[in-house]
């Protein structure tokens, strides 16, 4: 009995040990390219063109450098980029607008700007937009006054199922 107890633990063991090599991975490490490798160029679009994005078509009207006014200013060596957007629902449903979640701006170094508050005497891009209605307003942001190739990335869906690029300059 004694005998059969020692044979089964070394069975065991003999099995555990191949499962466990079995499981094992090797991968010989490589040197990485320098090569880049070719990128798709997302599509961008220019300031005036009408850009369907799902039930929604957006339009960037124009683009306006603000220094702020005596109550609001933006940091020294900051502009206010003030996009003026019109919005279209195309859907039979309402749709909620949000400049904060749905836009940001983006420069040629890779640094992203968020919607910011300015001093504007026309409405912001926000509300709700009903069925087959139009929605225009302002949205601000606050980016160094030498920053260049700067886009405005409108994105609607928020799970990211993609995007709008606009080419300001």
């Amino acid at each position: 009995m004694q005998h059969h107890k020692i044979a089964l633990l070394l069975v065991l063991c003999f099995l555990f040990a191949i499962v466990l090599w079995g499981c094992g991975e090797t991968t010989e490490p490589k040197k990485a390219t320098t090569e880049p490798t070719e990128t798709k160029q997302p599509q961008t679009f220019k300031i005036g063109e009408r850009v369907e994005m799902g039930k929604l078509v957006i339009t960037v009207n124009s683009v306006n450098d603000s220094h702020g006014s005596e109550f609001l200013k933006p940091a020294a060596g900051h502009v206010y980029k003030i996009v003026d957007c019109t919005i279209e629902n195309l859907s039979d449903e309402a749709e909620v607008i949000s400049s904060l979640m749905m836009f940001k701006m983006a420069d040629s170094e890779g640094y992203n700007y968020s919607v910011t508050i300015a001093d504007s005497s026309k409405p912001s891009l926000d509300g709700e937009l009903g069925p087959g209605r139009k929605m225009r307003g302002e949205i601000a942001f606050e980016v160094p006054a030498d920053a260049t190739g700067l886009e405005l990335i409108f994105e609607p869906d928020l799970l990211g199922f993609g995007q709008a690029i606009f080419k300001l300059d």
